[in-house]
């Protein structure tokens, strides 16, 4: 076998590895991170009769019979209960948030048992434990109502309970009869005479503006209209000191970035919540977004998500 001959038979052999090794990297990008097909099979019989009202920050306060509560879209979630993992059938806290007709602006969201016991996430917890579980089925915040391939009962912490798997005991509601909704805020303080909190109950007071922009959040740009409040309308309401030279800008998962007043007055910032006219979803970092429509300032790290405090130094 001459020279030629080898180099040839050394490139096919490269070539089948390497696309050996794509075909590993890509299954295990595939079990790993696209979410599987799985058939959901609730119990036989008819679920107990329980009932869940919804109250709050939504379209229309309405109350669902667990019957209906089972017919909406199906989550396991497994978790453990005195050291043995168990698994849970039952609905996303979030998925039910939606399905209940919560507004754009959603934020605390109380669980009430039918005993008076409380525990209060928040849309973004909620939000986040969807988007991004922790191995497929192990940290989603979920409504549940079957345990084991049984429907649960009172006795049993049921007829629904809320399981908010990595968080406190108290986070572990059982009885569940009421969700109420509330408003997120947006607070601004510090260095103001006139501290202010802003919510969709009286975002309209402000003046609105839209502006056309480019946005990079990582994969691409794209160009909009965005809108929302200018931080500098912002802070003249909050009365903001003369002493004043920065703001803090600080997310609800504790991401934070620092601003001069002159980038916030240079940039046009301003805490937006539509594009194109329609509210911002949490997967587009809303309600409330920081957004900077300028080239310079175009890219993802400096348009902070789902921001929830502005304070003034």
């Amino acid at each position: 076998m001459d020279k030629e001959q080898k180099m040839k038979k050394n490139i096919k052999i490269i070539v089948t590895v390497c696309i050996a090794a794509i075909l590993v990297i890509a299954a295990v990008f595939v079990i790993m991170y696209i979410p599987q097909t799985e058939t959901i099979s609730l119990p036989s019989g008819t679920p107990p009769q329980w009932q869940v009202a919804v109250m709050g920050n939504v379209e229309q306060e309405k109350t669902w019979s667990l019957n209906e509560i089972s017919k909406m879209p199906l989550t396991t979630v497994v978790t453990k209960v005195n050291g043995e993992n168990v698994t849970y059938i039952g609905v996303e806290l979030y998925e039910f948030c939606n399905r209940s007709g919560m507004n754009w602006d959603a934020g605390p969201i109380e669980i009430t048992a039918s005993d008076g016991h409380k525990a209060t996430l928040n849309i973004f917890q909620a939000w986040n434990s969807t988007v991004y579980p922790y191995f497929q089925d192990v940290n989603r915040i979920t409504l549940v109502f079957v345990k084991d391939n049984q429907w649960m009962t009172e006795a049993t912490g049921g007829p629904v309970k809320l399981i908010a798997p990595y968080f406190s005991e108290q986070h572990q509601v059982e009885h569940v009869s009421e969700v109420n909704i509330d408003y997120w805020t947006l607070s601004i303080s510090g260095a103001v005479d006139n501290p202010i909190t802003i919510s969709g109950k009286n975002i309209s007071t402000l003046p609105e503006t839209t502006i056309e922009a480019e946005f990079a959040p990582g994969s691409g740009t794209r160009t909009s209209n965005w809108t929302g409040i200018s931080i500098m309308d912002l802070l003249e309401a909050a009365n903001v000191s003369y002493r004043a030279g920065k703001i803090t800008v600080v997310a609800i998962d504790d991401y934070v970035k620092n601003y001069t007043l002159w980038e916030a007055e240079d940039t046009k910032m301003m805490v937006g919540y539509k594009e194109n006219g329609i509210p911002l979803p949490q997967d587009s970092g809303g309600p409330f977004r920081l957004m900077l429509p300028v080239e310079e300032y175009k890219w993802a790290q400096f348009w902070v998500k789902f921001v929830t405090e502005i304070i003034v130094s």
